[in-house]
């Protein structure tokens, strides 16, 4: 079951446009295992079975057809740091990605920003991709948040069910695109506004977004 919601949720990417060719990977975690997109494999050419099961202990490779994602450290890091989220996304959209160039935050202009993310969207410090540097820079850069930027190359979401994911990968390509067009022209929310908010969203109105995968 766990392989179909990785799977699904790659292919949703796929059709989204938040990801083109094989950029990108998913996860989902379970108990002490995770589930996490091969390396090199078209999404749409991907079948369960071709899905990596990872120790979350020692990141040992399990099962699977093949290789998990070469992002595979920034995931247990994630995962180790935040042990209450069970879905990554990590992804490539035009707009977050054309933020990734620049080296300050995303100003929160929107409600749902707000809600979802946790206010301004962060840029992590750049490192290589695939190393526990990226990992630890991106990890610092989504504390109180479910979404960042990942410097000059593209940008993460996490939730605490797969549909969570999605819905704050979704909600952070839209600020980016927001932000865009309004420039530093907009009026962002305050910190208090934020703050409300987001203990709406955690509070009441998530409450059905985490009772699914």
């Amino acid at each position: 079951m766990s392989a179909k919601v990785v799977l699904e949720a790659a292919k949703y990417i796929l059709r989204t446009d938040l990801v083109k060719g094989t950029w990108g990977n998913v996860s989902y975690r379970e108990e002490d295992r995770m589930w996490i997109t091969p390396s090199g494999v078209p999404y749409d050419e991907m079948g369960e079975n071709d899905i990596a099961v990872v120790d979350l202990d020692d990141g040992e490779w399990i099962e699977g057809n093949f290789k998990p994602s070469s992002e595979l450290p920034m995931h247990l890091e994630i995962y180790r740091i935040f042990p209450e989220i069970k879905a990554i996304v990590h992804f490539h959209a035009v707009y977050s990605s054309a933020f990734s160039a620049f080296d300050e935050d995303v100003p929160c202009y929107t409600e749902d920003q707000a809600q979802i993310i946790g206010g301004r969207i962060r840029v992590s410090k750049y490192a290589y991709p695939g190393t526990e540097e990226l990992a630890k820079n991106v990890v610092e850069a989504l504390k109180d948040r479910f979404g960042a930027i990942i410097a000059n190359h593209g940008a993460v979401a996490i939730g605490r069910s797969m549909k969570e994911a999605l819905a704050a990968a979704e909600v952070l390509e839209k600020s980016c695109h927001i932000a865009w067009l309004v420039g530093k022209s907009g009026k962002e929310l305050s910190e208090k506004d934020i703050s409300k908010l987001r203990k709406m969203y955690l509070d009441s109105y998530s409450k059905k977004i985490t009772e699914e995968r």
